[in-house]
């Protein structure tokens, strides 16, 4: 990109991102990609930068801040929030991208200041505050880990306290300071292998031939994690459909549900269309599966993965799953996946940006809304049934309770043990209990760290 602004397009490209996910509550890696779509001209080095600046900003938040606050005179001092983003953006490259001078993280973040808002004083203030950073960068403002873990993780690990709160009393300080460690590390890239085209062998060799190594997934028989990300509006085998852009851990939920082909399945809460395409994927393309969404934008993309991926027996309804389903009285299926809206806190290594958004409050609310789904669809289950129920969140009142209540409600339900064939390659992810958890220990250990995921199988008997 050319020099001829008053200021880095790149880093003013960052900073209009981080406003963007803050105004429309949308998700980090949709907001970039549709920068990206907007601009085609970003060269690939440049989106590399954007990107790294937009999550890394995101993921250390609040030790941005700690470090901000050292700087101002007043600790009750209220910045604007445009400002004060900024300022993070600043203190990122500081504290975070050796390979961009300090003196440039200073000098680049004065010269946006002065294009955004025009004001020499303020212009002034980003200078003075990004170089005190400067001055402390390797200053110790962190509380002890061993005498204060809480204190620890809210600031130096960059988490907010009712989070720390809580995992350090369910999980412990030292697997509480592992997961939120291990949140703020780069997630892998992994990818499910589309098996109606072809075998995960081929399409590793396909990879390697465009210079993207690939190391087949620990657990998945589908997954494969790529060593660098491809640039998917270019790249031939994901616009020929040969893969889809999944989590390892999502890529179990579907084998954990069982579909054979012929049957009839319903997939609740069915967007992107992973879970969906991947059970059509292991019918072979037979039987019937419908696929229910709220929104109509999401109704469109399941559709268009549907599309790409060549997937052929798919109904995709747009519905309220916790209302009446729109199902005519008399049909049934075979099995049915509940993998139910969340909190999400399974994956915040891959979107930073949850971890500030979400409130306690929000897993007693989604619980109700989860209960509700689970409600609605549990009827339309054939006698002798699967009903899978899945989440990508860590806390018990949306996982364990929520299965736990559905059961003693419903007697007809029972919670079994998972299917023998899952169990041959999903072993270490079934806990004593029975019940499919990758947290805390998959979410943590390399390699094959992934996300956070639940679930259960219930049978209608």
């Amino acid at each position: 990109m050319g020099n001829s602004l008053p200021y880095d397009p790149v880093r003013m490209w960052a900073w209009r991102i981080l406003q963007e996910i803050d105004r429309s509550s949308s998700f980090a890696d949709w907001a970039l990609d549709q920068a990206f779509c907007e601009s085609p001209d970003l060269k690939p080095l440049d989106r590399a930068m954007i990107s790294e600046m937009v999550m890394g900003t995101l993921r250390w938040r609040g030790r941005l801040d700690v470090h901000l606050q050292q700087g101002l005179n007043s600790r009750d001092k209220k910045v604007d929030p445009r400002l004060l983003q900024l300022l993070r953006l600043g203190a990122y490259q500081v504290l975070f991208m050796d390979r961009v001078p300090e003196s440039a993280a200073v000098n680049e973040s004065v010269r946006l200041a002065k294009a955004i808002f025009k004001n020499r004083s303020i212009a002034g203030f980003v200078n003075a505050l990004l170089r005190s950073v400067i001055r402390n960068k390797n200053r110790d403002f962190f509380p002890s880990f061993a005498e204060r873990p809480v204190d620890h993780i809210v600031q130096f690990l960059s988490h907010p306290r009712w989070l720390a709160e809580r995992w350090v009393k369910e999980f412990g300080p030292e697997a509480a300071l592992r997961v939120c460690a291990a949140n703020n590390r780069k997630p892998p890239f992994t990818i499910r292998t589309n098996t109606l085209k072809i075998t995960r062998k081929d399409l590793q060799e396909r990879l390697l031939e465009e210079g993207i190594p690939a190391q087949t997934t620990i657990y998945s028989p589908d997954g494969l994690t790529l060593a660098k990300s491809p640039d998917l509006a270019k790249d031939t085998l994901f616009q020929g459909g040969m893969y889809f852009i999944q989590d390892e851990s999502s890529q179990m939920i579907p084998y954990l549900l069982g579909p054979r082909p012929g049957e009839r399945i319903l997939d609740v809460c069915a967007a992107p269309g992973g879970k969906t395409t991947h059970i059509t994927q292991l019918m072979e393309n037979r039987g019937e599966v419908y696929a229910l969404d709220l929104i109509a934008s999401k109704i469109k993309l399941i559709q268009e993965n549907c599309r790409r991926l060549g997937v052929v027996n798919v109904l995709v309804m747009e519905g309220d799953a916790t209302q009446p389903l729109p199902f005519p009285k008399g049909m049934d299926f075979h099995r049915i996946l509940v993998d139910a809206p969340c909190t999400g806190l399974g994956t915040l290594h891959r979107n930073p940006e949850a971890k500030w958004r979400r409130k306690p409050e929000d897993i007693a609310r989604l619980s109700k809304v989860q209960a509700a789904i689970l409600e609605q669809a549990h009827s339309w289950l054939k006698p002798g049934g699967v009903l899978v129920y899945s989440t990508c969140t860590m806390t018990p009142e949306e996982n364990e309770k929520v299965v736990e209540a559905f059961l003693a409600k419903h007697p007809g339900f029972q919670r079994e043990d998972l299917s023998p064939e899952a169990r041959l390659f999903m072993g270490p992810l079934i806990s004593a209990d029975g019940f499919f958890r990758t947290y805390p220990e998959r979410v943590v250990d390399e390699p094959g760290r992934m996300d956070g995921f639940f679930a259960a199988r219930l049978r209608k008997t």
